[in-house]
């Protein structure tokens, strides 16, 4: 059996066997090619930021956070448990000490705030902590039964 990803730096469309032993690589760029199993979200950065969101397949929640916020380490294990519990929605993160075009860019003023790009455009942003059950009523229109 085999899936067809993206490669989040060319775009390329690769075809991955699920039982091989070796890493998946792209065909196109080489550049190891990441599986989301939702086991836990995917930290991003400036430098793949755009690429990421512009191929995936599906939604992506990214978490913009710093180190320092208390407020974000509370949403960690949320955000790690939304992760795991549904397939429909990549969760990602991404740093805004360490990435502030990115932050600038989508004008994050302040954090945690969780934006939900769909088919690579912004869905919907939400600001400040929040519980597992919250998260999941923001986000049910794009959640799917799997």
């Amino acid at each position: 059996m085999s899936i067809i990803v993206r490669c989040t730096a060319c775009g390329a469309k690769n075809r991955i066997k699920e039982d091989s032993k070796k890493p998946p690589v792209c065909g196109k760029c080489k550049t190891p090619i990441i599986i989301q199993q939702n086991v836990s979200p995917i930290h991003l950065s400036d430098a793949d930021f755009d690429n990421f969101i512009r191929n995936s397949h599906k939604p992506v929640l990214v978490d913009f956070w710093a180190q320092w916020c208390a407020p974000c380490r509370l949403m960690s294990p949320v955000l790690d448990s939304f992760a795991k519990s549904q397939g429909s929605i990549v969760v990602a993160k991404l740093d805004t000490d360490h990435n502030p075009l990115t932050s600038s860019r989508f004008q994050i003023f302040s954090i945690p705030t969780l934006i939900l790009f769909d088919e690579g455009k912004e869905a919907k942003r939400m600001s400040g902590a929040m519980n597992l059950q919250q998260l999941e009523s923001l986000l049910k229109p794009w959640i799917t039964i799997n």
